[in-house]
């Protein structure tokens, strides 16, 4: 038993002599290490760089100009040839059975009876009409229709033996569907007949005939969208803003909203002035109840004794005997 006593006693002090060993032959920041926590180096996250949303938005917008505006100056370009040949052979004393064959054709293929509706049905507008609708239709391009569908102008269908794509809003309980494309030319293509033979645009197509300048024509567009007079607005911005009148040949400057829809522009004034009367109306209120720095106190003046002795508003001086009455 005492060796076994002795023998743990003897590795023990051997164990405490190699521990005092390895410190005294520690380096400095050895023992720094036992004598504190171990600390970790601090993680610095960089901050992600701000970005510009009007650098993205402006680059969403050159990219979809960039694909659609090959594709309406071409369009554009073989409806302007058509109606030119119209033009050329409307004028003619004589024609040959070909030409008057594809006159007839046209006309048919426009629906229309006469050779003066027939040029206005034909007749196009400006390139940068068409953009600034495309523009505001797909959302500059991020619109599922145009995605899936490329239907670039919000084009409703009909017709269930075409090919179409269901919306996601509905008419009540009905589903509304929207027409698919093969390709951009033919969505362009669309839009312009669909200008062309639609009721709600003879105005646009009457007006036309007169002028190229696209903020005259914008006004003839206002059936176009439920939002009527706001969807003119709203056009007119994106044109304006985007400089898209320097797409057509000749260009135009823009004119004042004011003159293409004034009852518009009236009535915004108008909601604008009560809103800003109301904000001022209720600023005045708020302003009573917040409370204001403490002044000096107001000297109380000598009261007449009468009125110091007068009962509180509402208590009868008559005696409940007196005031009685059978």
């Amino acid at each position: 038993m005492q060796k076994f006593v002795l023998g743990v006693l003897t590795i023990t002090l051997a164990f405490t002599l190699y521990s005092l060993y390895d410190i005294i032959t520690s380096s400095p920041d050895e023992n720094k290490s036992l004598e504190a926590p171990l600390k970790t180096k601090p993680i610095t996250v960089k901050p992600k760089p701000k970005t510009v949303p009007n650098v993205s938005a402006r680059a969403d917008k050159a990219r979809f100009i960039k694909q659609i505006l090959p594709a309406v100056q071409a369009v554009k370009a073989e409806l302007d040839g058509e109606y030119a040949r119209a033009l050329e052979l409307i004028g003619k004393s004589v024609r040959t059975a070909d030409e008057e064959a594809w006159l007839q054709r046209q006309m048919k293929r426009y629906n229309v009876a006469g050779y003066p509706c027939l040029l206005r049905s034909m007749h196009t507008h400006p390139v940068s009409l068409v953009i600034a609708q495309a523009a505001l239709e797909t959302g500059w391009g991020s619109s599922r229709f145009y995605k899936e569908a490329n239907n670039v102008f919000g084009i409703w269908s009909y017709n269930p033996n075409e090919p179409r794509m269901p919306a996601s809003e509905q008419r009540g309980s009905k589903t509304t569907y929207v027409k698919k494309f093969a390709s951009l030319d033919d969505a362009i293509r669309g839009y312009f007949k669909m200008i062309a033979k639609g009721y709600a645009y003879s105005g646009l197509r009457r007006a036309r005939m007169q002028t190229d300048n696209p903020f005259e024509l914008l006004r003839h567009l206002r059936r176009y969208s439920e939002l009527r007079d706001e969807y003119v607005a709203r056009l007119y911005y994106v044109l304006k803003a985007n400089k898209l009148y320097n797409y057509d040949t000749p260009s135009y400057a823009p004119t004042a909203l004011v003159d293409i829809v004034p009852e518009y522009v009236a009535q915004k004034m108008e909601e604008a002035a009560k809103k800003k009367a109301a904000e001022q109306q209720m600023f005045a209120l708020n302003e009573v109840k917040v409370e204001t720095e403490e002044e000096e106190p107001v000297p109380c003046k000598e009261e007449v004794e009468a009125n110091l002795t007068r009962p509180a508003p509402g208590l009868s001086t008559v005696s409940p005997a007196r005031s009685f009455r059978p």
